[in-house]
């Protein structure tokens, strides 16, 4: 199989264990401390911060099975959390039985779950460019099964609706960042073509 090139060097991304992509966010190698980045780091002539040839963390350089997988991934996310809003509406006949209440708080569950996705992005959107999307992805995530979980677990109503919303506002994490997954992955032209 062949690695992903360079457009101006024809070059390979250089070779850095998968494992430490993975897990260092920053990355920080020689040949990036040692890159001739345009400018003199003023404030009139500020450092211009780009990606070096063969950068291991330049998402347009990965391979065509690694963006297609992780854009699989994103989309599967996205879903989850789709399924995860509407899946409790399946058993709302029964939670009223369960905890005694109305109709109208029963639906609370589903309502505080959408609110939860319309404040969510205000939030990751913003950390997803100061973070990573990777890091975000993840802790959002945990914090999702970790309310879905407590969902499933609490013994009142409020504490049921508490963890709805939760699991919507931190479970939103998905809908925002997933155009930004495939934005740095697929140059324009290439998503066009989608």
């Amino acid at each position: 199989m062949e690695k992903s090139k360079d457009v101006e060097s024809g070059k390979g991304p250089s070779s850095v264990p998968h494992w430490r992509l993975v897990f260092d966010q920053g990355l920080v190698t020689d040949e990036v401390m040692n890159w001739p980045y345009p400018g003199s780091g003023t404030d009139e002539d500020p450092y211009v911060v780009n990606w070096i040839t063969n950068d291991p963390r330049n998402p347009q350089l990965f391979s065509n099975l690694k963006k297609w997988g992780l854009t699989m991934l994103v989309a599967i996310a996205t879903l989850a959390v789709a399924f995860v809003s509407s899946a409790y509406s399946g058993g709302i006949r029964e939670i009223l039985v369960e905890f005694h209440s109305s109709q109208e708080v029963g639906i609370l569950g589903v309502s505080l779950f959408v609110l939860g996705f319309a404040i969510g992005p205000l939030l990751w959107a913003p950390l997803s460019e100061m973070f990573g999307r990777q890091v975000l992805f993840i802790t959002t995530y945990a914090g999702l099964t970790a309310f879905n979980a407590g969902a499933a677990g609490v013994h009142s109503m409020a504490g049921l609706i508490v963890c709805r919303f939760f699991a919507g506002a931190i479970g939103s994490s998905p809908l925002t960042n997933a155009g930004g997954v495939i934005a740095d992955m697929f140059s324009a032209k290439q998503r066009g073509l989608a």
